[in-house]
């Protein structure tokens, strides 16, 4: 019965962290990829719960707002921490080295996650996990290039007015 509280815990760093770090993106920027990689992992976990029946999801009650925190919060929030990282830092090297701490954070909780009963790997293993998360972080960087190009062509257009 830890996984909540520790859990709760883990979002309240999270949090406190990102917010308290220089950010490269605006407001709106990062909220537009935060929706991006909410929506995206909230459709992963559902299909592989649901559907395709790899993992289960906690049938405990309690337990259940680990797995939306951890979805809903936590890993766009880690995205979030790398992509304003990796906009503001020019050494790839530390580009690089900030990439894996992350994957290891994300890795690291679900693997918290798994160990307190919160998910159950039935179809499912630790390779595909870290397959998922780096496609996490990677969609991340790409959408906030998107989102970035997006923001500036629109400052460029209505310089004009």
């Amino acid at each position: 019965m830890i996984g909540l509280p520790l859990t709760i815990l883990l979002t309240i760093f999270i949090s406190l962290f990102f917010f308290f770090q220089r950010k490269s993106f605006t407001f709106t920027e990062n909220s537009i990829v935060f929706m991006i990689i909410t929506i995206l992992t909230t459709n992963v976990i559902t299909i592989l719960n649901l559907n395709l029946q790899m993992i289960k999801t906690t049938e405990n009650p309690f337990l259940f707002p680990a797995v939306l925190l951890y979805r809903n919060i936590i890993i766009p929030l880690l995205v979030l921490s790398l992509i304003n990282v990796s906009h503001a830092w020019s050494t790839l090297k530390g580009k690089f080295f900030y990439f894996i701490f992350i994957f290891a954070c994300i890795n690291g909780i679900e693997t918290l996650l798994i160990f307190m009963d919160v998910f159950k790997l039935i179809k499912w293993n630790s390779f595909n996990s870290a397959i998922i998360n780096v496609a996490y972080l990677f969609i991340g960087l790409g959408s906030s290039k998107i989102v970035l190009l997006v923001s500036r062509r629109s400052l460029k257009n209505d310089s004009g007015l």
